[in-house]
Parts: C-alpha cells; sequence; structure tokens
C-alpha cells in the first residue's frame, strides 16, 4: 500500500510548491490560458504523462481554465509519492498563467 505523505513531505518534495494548493488529501492547481485550443492542447500533454506515470489526475476544464487535482485512491484519497512525481512532470510543461 502507498504512504500518505505529510504535508511538510510534500512540500519538500514538490517543485514549484507555491503554485500548487497543497493538503494532505489533494494537490490542486489552476492553469488561465490564451484561448480553448491552447487549454486543450495543455490537457492532451497532461493526458500523455499521466500516462506514462500510469497515474491519473482529476481534471476540469471551462474554456480557457483548467483545474488539476491529484491524490491516490489506493491510499485513501490521500496525496503520496504518486502525486507529488506526476505534479513534478506536470510543472515542467511549462505554459499558460497560473
Amino acid at each position: 500500500m502507498l504512504k500518505a505523505l505529510t504535508e511538510k513531505e510534500i512540500i519538500d518534495q514538490l517543485h514549484d510548491s507555491a503554485k500548487w494548493i497543497i493538503g494532505t488529501q489533494e494537490l490542486q492547481r489552476v492553469w488561465t490560458f490564451a484561448n480553448f485550443q491552447e487549454a486543450m492542447s495543455f490537457i492532451l500533454r497532461v493526458a500523455f504523462l499521466a500516462e506514462q506515470h500510469t497515474h491519473h489526475p482529476v481534471i476540469s476544464n471551462v474554456y480557457n481554465r483548467v483545474e488539476l487535482r491529484l491524490n491516490t485512491h489506493d491510499a485513501d484519497n490521500q496525496v503520496t509519492e504518486l502525486d507529488v512525481t506526476l505534479a513534478n512532470s506536470i510543472n515542467q510543461i511549462g505554459f499558460g498563467d497560473e
């Protein structure tokens, strides 16, 4: 079973932690893009990363705004290393305004 991380462990391991809303139950981040097409391009890139990591975020999109939420269902919906690793990969995509 995956180990839930403490908030301190999450902050220590998460790059650009100031851009994420951090809790022990989930990581959340919002991006705003110039238009719908850019937002959907970002979502597609996140989808490919999620498949590579075999770990999938909750994705919400309204026009040019994308919200991602990460937690691990197999760890009672807590944040684990899987979530932090995926969040760090998503951070590297690097476009849009948070």
